[in-house]
């Protein structure tokens, strides 16, 4: 069975967000949206406001990862009033604190995602794993795209799959960079639920995104499928 796709918003043409995002409502799982503060890695990217714009235009649900140093409730609070469904935060920047904001998010009505850089184990979230609505694997590095997968995570995924048939876990996985014609069918092979995809492997494919969406889908079986 194949994955879902859920388009990342970064890769875009923000001159025409509006033309784009009608393409894509009949088909995308998801969108994505990367919030990332400069801090966390060396990008800017969008915002809530941007969110907010968004929620006007679609009723696909909104994935907010919110990659920034010093997580607080008030931004947390910025995405869901704009309009976001899920809301992921990294791993290694929750800490001690994780618990405080799954229920925050939670109580809200919204769902909960946290995100695994490469370098950070799926060990790390196995005290709330049961909490978790959407289990994110980086697979690149954070902040830009076009960077080449690293193959580990590709284990990870299976670890969290085995993980959640054992102890009846409810969360869905998805992966997020070096998705390409080099690696896809790897990718593939683990089962993952969702598979984000951005400039390279949908936007750059056509400027109407019904085309593109197409494009993306036949592309994506040929890679996995020959």
């Amino acid at each position: 069975m194949n994955p879902k796709f859920a388009p990342s918003l970064m890769g875009m043409d923000l001159m025409n967000v509006r033309e784009q995002i009608e393409g894509l409502n009949p088909y995308a799982a998801f969108y994505h949206v990367d919030i990332i503060d400069w801090h966390y890695a060396k990008n800017m990217c969008l915002s809530p406001q941007f969110v907010r714009q968004l929620r006007k235009i679609t009723q696909v649900p909104i994935d907010v990862h919110l990659m920034v140093k010093e997580m607080d409730l008030e931004l947390i609070d910025a995405v869901i009033d704009a309009g976001a469904d899920i809301i992921s935060l990294p791993a290694e920047e929750i800490g001690q604190n994780v618990f405080k904001y799954l229920t925050h998010i939670k109580e809200r009505g919204k769902r909960f995602g946290v995100v695994l850089a490469p370098s950070t184990p799926l060990s790390s979230a196995r005290y709330y794993l049961n909490e978790v609505d959407l289990l994110t694997f980086m697979g690149v590095t954070p902040g830009f795209a076009k960077q080449k997968l690293i193959e580990p995570v590709l284990e990870k995924i299976q670890e969290a799959h085995m993980l959640r048939e054992e102890c009846g876990y409810h969360f869905e996985t998805q992966i997020d960079g070096g998705c390409h014609e080099a690696t896809m069918k790897k990718v593939s092979e683990t089962g993952v639920d969702i598979i984000i995809m951005g400039a390279t492997c949908l936007f750059e494919q056509d400027p109407n995104m019904e085309k593109a969406w197409g494009k993306m889908v036949r592309q994506y079986e040929e890679w996995v499928y020959g």
